[in-house]
């Protein structure tokens, strides 16, 4: 994967036909325009010369070419607009690959990354380049009109336009400070809303409004704070620079009717000079602005351009080692409340049914997460062995796990179980026998077809229980981990998914509370852990 930096050359580089009609698009647009104006020129030069016929003829070819100059920049707008998005969307297709091979799972983080900073840089970077080439070619146009009047009008506008473009540069790390504060507490907002919305269903059975609301009004005023810092940073900066593009438009018609006064111009030219001068000194407030605006962005591009380094996609191993044993030996796990959980020494065989209980907080869950390497333990190791009890790494597609939330996709529920694999197709039907998940199936008008509305919840929780069961099924690796995989399933099905399931050659590991002594000695053996005694 290939990094595209936010920058003017990789914008280029994604459709370079078409960027460079945009850049022809906004030469035409220009020179259009400009004419409007210089056509100025001879047309009060005209109606001074009291010639009413000539002077409208060069008042209507000059609402002609404004007419023209408006079409080619909507043109250019649309076509434009084209180019960041196909831009946008190949940066964000880098994020999402970089987050995938990374892990990064923080929802909060995910969102603001591909929808919070690519609005950012729409705004303050995308936009504005478009701005800064059209008032760069107004400008240069323009001063290219002035030089054919006299050299000391551009001279004078030279100087003016050095001070309005430097006046930006006194702002620039303050507004690119505030512009990043921004997309800091916006992804606080974010992580905020998410963490509380999981629990919407408990603070409404405790009536505990106040203190949703109270979380959400502090993450919220942050976020209006810093916002209200951007835009006053910003329009300081602007202020500034209309206030020296005011001074500006001031002395170059000081100076028009100065050379007219001394018959060194016509007298068009000097209402000419004046608008020209009026457009100069606001293309280059908008220069500014721009390049302020586009500065303003460094924080967040640097933030995208590592978000979009070179990441390897983990490849599958041809291994065909399995685990034939698992051992635990003298593990413990810290937490950073200082809390530890220690485990007996644990012995499992290739084949086994174990069940694991214990009450709350002996860390069943937790022990998954370090079979699973999510979570590191402070002491001791988790051993796999193979045939010839020779310790190896198992490759992670050998290791099954069914989590206590169902992690399911807007798919179908075909798609849900095979996990997009074409080639598990033909495993499904039987699989949904061993789950008890076909009647339920041949109930819905587009049986597997089925799309999982993760919205409107189409599906029972033991519906959904059963898919991803189906799904650890049919990818039969060699070891099978299950916590609460069950929990949502009635006793009776339990038991006929129990027995099939564990007529499997697979390794199963479950976690479960509260089985009847009859599921209990449907495994090999129950491990049940303890919590320790301070």
């Amino acid at each position: 994967m290939r990094a595209i930096k936010m920058n003017f050359s990789n914008l280029f580089k994604i459709n370079k036909i078409r960027f460079t009609n945009i850049c022809i698009l906004v030469v035409l647009e220009t020179l259009c325009a400009t004419s409007v104006t210089y056509l100025m020129t001879p047309a009060f030069n005209y109606i001074k010369q009291n010639k009413l016929n000539l002077f409208l003829i060069f008042i209507v070819l000059s609402a002609a070419l404004q007419f023209i100059s408006i079409i080619l920049g909507s043109t250019n707008t649309i076509l434009y607009n084209q180019q960041v998005q196909e831009y946008i969307h190949r940066i964000r297709n880098n994020i999402s690959k970089h987050l995938f091979v990374k892990g990064n799972n923080k929802v909060s983080e995910i969102q603001n990354n591909l929808n919070g900073n690519m609005q950012e840089l729409t705004s303050k970077y995308t936009s504005p380049l478009l701005t800064l080439m059209k008032r760069i070619a107004g400008v240069l146009c323009s001063i290219g009109v002035l030089f054919t009047f006299n050299w000391s009008l551009v001279v004078l506008t030279l100087i003016l336009s050095f001070i309005g473009l430097y006046l930006p540069k006194l702002f620039e790390r303050v507004t690119s400070s505030a512009t990043f504060k921004v997309t800091e507490e916006n992804e606080y907002l974010l992580d905020t809303v998410e963490k509380w919305a999981r629990g919407l269903d408990e603070l409404r059975r405790y009536s505990s409004f106040g203190s949703y609301q109270g979380a959400l009004k502090k993450a919220t005023s942050e976020l209006k704070k810093s916002t209200i810092e951007d835009c006053f940073w910003g329009n300081l900066a602007t202020a500034m620079t209309s206030l020296v593009s005011l001074a500006g438009i001031i002395s170059l018609l000081a100076l028009s009717i100065y050379l007219y006064a001394t018959g060194k111009i016509v007298f068009g030219a000097v209402i000419t000079s004046g608008i020209f001068a009026n457009q100069i000194m606001n293309a280059i407030t908008l220069i500014a602005e721009s390049l302020n605006e586009i500065k303003s962005s460094n924080k967040v591009r640097q933030q995208i351009n590592n978000l979009q380094q070179k990441v390897v996609f983990p490849i599958k191993s041809n291994s065909t080692e399995s685990i034939n044993q698992l051992e635990i030996d003298s593990l413990q796990v810290s937490f950073k409340n200082g809390k530890h959980i220690t485990y007996p020494h644990i012995l499992i065989n290739k084949g086994e049914k174990v069940l694991l209980t214990g009450d709350s907080g002996t860390g069943k869950s937790t022990l998954f997460k370090v079979l699973l390497g999510e979570v590191k333990p402070n002491i001791g190791r988790i051993i796999y062995k193979d045939a010839r009890g020779k310790a190896i790494t198992p490759n992670p597609e050998e290791i099954g796990y069914i989590a206590q939330d169902n992690t399911l996709f807007p798919e179908t529920i075909e798609n849900n179980i095979t996990m997009f694999d074409s080639k598990l197709n033909k495993q499904v039907d039987q699989i949904l026998e061993n789950v008890e998940l076909k009647k339920d199936i041949e109930k819905f008008p587009a049986g597997m077809e089925t799309i999982v509305d993760l919205d409107k919840d189409n599906l029972s929780g033991g519906q959904k229980q059963k898919i991803v069961l189906a799904r650890a099924q049919i990818h039969n690796s060699s070891m099978l981990l299950i916590d609460e995989g069950t929990s949502a399933i009635d006793s009776k099905a339990t038991r006929k998914i129990l027995e099939k399931i564990l007529k499997s050659d697979q390794t199963i590991i479950m976690i479960a509370h509260n089985f009847s002594k009859e599921l209990t000695e449907m495994f090999d053996k129950e491990i049940h852990l303890e919590k320790e005694v301070d």
